[in-house]
């Protein structure tokens, strides 16, 4: 009987899991042989989870970034633009993405680029300007602080100036405008995540009639509705904190579902919830096992195989200077 089971947080036959195995084990010999080092989201398919090196939020991601490794070649299992912040510090290292990398809808908003945000930013030459870290390459070249999604109340609130300009995802904003000190004049045009904002706060209610006493915690860039109906709204890495030092046992997560599934398996004796399965982010889940193996495989030669990224000096100067700025203000470094 070919029966289904979870491998890596995802049901799976014996034969897709036996698979999955080997394409694992394939994985790793090919990092060692190729001497790649493997930094991933923890959107990254849960299948992709145990080849990293390095798997956890943004704050995680470039922190182990801004701490180097040995290995000459870097993977980076995430959208395209984490790549080029990675190329950008690591200078001395061939940075690459599986296939032909995958772009974030909210980074690629016609709206949220270079010559739109300059004309608003030129309004206010005197105020610094924090950049959303799902932002065009260029965008940064603008910016004096950037900030990711867990972190944006953080940063605004270390910026040295009581009015600052801010340019962001929308929902995330506005979570985090209500817990800053600041005088915020925020960019009019900013998108809105279509994954997060697709969450209803029908599900939410349901699950709380459910489930009462379980802690809900939510992507700040849910929208306004669900966020003001849950325990917390932050990023990933507080929410993990939260689940390893509480005492609850059931958490009901409005996130990405591979950040789902990974507290599902490091967390076996809790209980978890999905809140919507419409919460799931094609932009990572091209990045399969199999676009994994192709990419590590060097004699591999095709143009689909892999994609390296590249940074120019002069925006690798900026952009490694704001990742360095960001982790300063936070005292990690």
């Amino acid at each position: 009987m070919n029966k289904t089971r979870k491998e890596n947080g995802v049901f799976a036959s014996a034969d897709i899991r036996k698979n999955m195995r080997n394409q694992i084990q394939r994985i790793l010999d090919l990092k060692k042989e190729n001497d790649i080092y493997v930094i991933a989201h923890h959107y990254a398919p849960a299948e992709t989870h145990e080849i990293a090196d390095t798997l956890g939020d943004s704050r995680d991601f470039f922190l182990s970034v801004l701490k180097g490794c040995k290995e000459k070649n870097v993977l980076v299992l995430a959208p395209t633009f984490f790549a080029e912040l990675t190329a950008a510090y690591m200078k001395d290292k061939n940075v690459f993405v599986p296939g032909r990398g995958s772009t974030c809808p909210v980074a690629m908003d016609n709206m949220l680029q270079f010559e739109h945000v300059k004309q608003w930013r030129d309004k206010y030459p005197e105020l610094p300007l924090v950049v959303y870290g799902t932002s065009p390459m260029n965008l940064k070249l603008l910016a004096d602080y950037i900030a990711f999604p867990g972190d944006v109340p953080e940063v605004i609130n270390s910026v040295d100036a009581d009015r600052l300009l801010y340019v962001g995802e929308y929902n995330c904003t506005n979570e985090a405008l209500r817990k800053v000190r600041k005088d915020v004049v925020v960019y009019p045009c900013q998108p809105t995540c279509n994954v997060y904002n697709s969450a209803s706060v029908n599900d939410l209610e349901e699950i709380r009639k459910e489930h009462p006493d379980a802690i809900v915690m939510v992507h700040p860039e849910c929208n306004e509705e669900i966020t003001a109906k849950a325990d917390y709204a932050i990023g990933t890495g507080k929410m993990m904190e939260i689940i390893r030092t509480s005492t609850a046992d059931t958490f009901v997560l409005g996130v990405e579902k591979n950040f789902y599934l990974r507290m599902c398996r490091e967390f076996p004796e809790k209980k978890f919830i999905h809140l919507s399965s419409y919460i799931s982010c094609s932009v990572f889940n091209v990045m399969r096992l199999d676009k994994v193996l192709d990419a590590c495989d060097f004699s591999n030669t095709s143009e689909t195989a892999r994609t390296c990224v590249k940074v120019d000096s002069a925006t690798a100067e900026k952009v490694s200077g704001l990742i360095y700025k960001m982790y300063k203000s936070f005292g990690q470094i």
